[in-house]
């Protein structure tokens, strides 16, 4: 990336803060969009570029969720300046720490740094769930049962029978179909709020000791543990099984939650073998098809979790079909 590949209107925009071509460009960060992020530098200013591909259809939506979130003062980015012909945006630099980055670097931090990010995930369910229908991105838009089941064949087609060969056919035992029909009629009828939708380690940024939320464009209405899920079963991270005790004890002592916490852990575990099913399709994605095998690692770390998920959640017959 050179200055003369920036759009023409934020170029403007960089000249007026006093950043020209003689400043730092960067490589930030990518995205399995294809979206590329880069750091614009001079001195202590600094900005990221934001350039998306042309076919990207979630542009208009990020910037209207931004908009959306930022007004009700959830930590996303800040936006400088926008170049629609162009889909490039002028956002904030939020740094490079990461939560993955903290809990490998600092793990005796975890129980802290993932309070404060549970904070802030019920902040976005209580706060901007109450005024949700003043977005319409999110009101128009569900994680229902359809989603639910492209997980599960996202993860059948790519982790079953692609990486484990264990169905030969691309059509699906009846009775394996039948446990992943169950499991999503059971999701889709959880607790609704705002989810984020990849609300992971690698998605949340750590700035001056506060959290900051970045990747949000996927934001809709689905079950109220999806997120949380997210968080604690991330084989990023792979939490000990007692953290995740604990944090889900703390989630459920601070939320609105009307059921039990049996219940609630129940269904909290329901919406997990969903998540870390479509994680493990992913990981089998990226590294076969995409050809990044920084994903491969987290493929066996994901697999243990779903047994676990599956072992506690008591989905016996769908664990049996899996291994």
């Amino acid at each position: 990336m050179n200055f003369s590949d920036i759009s023409p209107v934020i170029q403007t925009f960089l000249q007026s803060r006093d950043l020209d071509k003689n400043h730092s460009i960067s490589l930030a960060g990518t995205a399995g969009s294809q979206r590329l992020y880069y750091r614009i530098q001079k001195n202590m200013v600094s900005y990221i570029l934001m350039v998306c591909p042309k076919e990207d259809g979630d542009f208009g939506r990020f910037l209207r969720l931004t908009q959306f979130y930022r007004l009700l003062e959830f930590p996303v980015p800040q936006v400088y300046c926008i170049d629609d012909s162009n889909l490039q945006v002028l956002l904030e630099d939020l740094g490079d720490l990461r939560l993955f980055d903290i809990i490998h670097a600092r793990p005796g931090d975890t129980l802290k740094r993932y309070q404060q990010v549970i904070d802030n995930l019920l902040f976005l369910q209580t706060r901007c769930f109450h005024l949700h229908h003043e977005c319409p991105d999110i009101f128009s838009r569900n994680f229902d049962y359809d989603d639910l089941r492209w997980e599960t064949n996202y993860f059948s087609q790519e982790y079953l029978i692609r990486y484990k060969g264990q169905y030969k056919s691309k059509t699906l035992p009846k009775v394996l179909d039948k446990e992943f029909h169950r499991l999503a009629e059971t999701v889709k009828n959880h607790p609704r709020t705002i989810m984020h939708r990849d609300f992971q380690s690698q998605n949340i940024m750590v700035q001056n000791e506060k959290i900051r939320i970045i990747d949000y464009q996927g934001s809709r209405l689905g079950s109220k543990y999806y997120d949380l899920a997210s968080l604690l079963i991330d084989p990023y991270v792979n939490l000990p099984d007692t953290t995740i005790d604990d944090l889900f004890a703390y989630f459920y002592a601070k939320s609105l939650i009307q059921s039990p916490l049996e219940e609630a852990f129940s269904q909290f575990l329901q919406t997990a073998a969903q998540r870390i099913m479509q994680a493990l399709g992913a990981f089998c994605f990226l590294s076969r098809v995409k050809k990044l095998n920084y994903f491969k690692q987290f493929i066996e770390p994901g697999e243990q979790r779903l047994l676990w998920i599956l072992e506690r959640a008591s989905l016996y017959n769908l664990k049996k079909l899996i291994t």
